[in-house]
């Protein structure tokens, strides 16, 4: 039982670890090109969205590779 527990927090960490990493990236850059209205927040805002980012960051990556590609499909054709 005590080895379940540990990988479970040992998981959690890691799942923690990458969300704040991906927050520090999409913070910074892909925020802005995730929801427009978002250009000019200042780091208050950015403070109170980073618990969600951070928890939510597998979904808002997938947002964000969306839009990237579909960028990419409009500047080519």
């Amino acid at each position: 039982m005590e080895v379940m527990v540990s990988i479970l927090l040992i998981a959690a960490l890691f799942y923690i670890a990458a969300g704040f990493l991906f927050a520090t990236l999409f913070l910074s850059a892909g925020i802005k090109k995730v929801d427009v209205t978002t250009h000019g927040s200042g780091l208050g805002f950015k403070l109170i969205i980073l618990p969600g980012v951070i928890v939510f960051w597998p979904v808002l990556l997938q947002k964000w590779i969306k839009v990237k590609t579909a960028g990419n499909d409009k500047v080519t054709s």
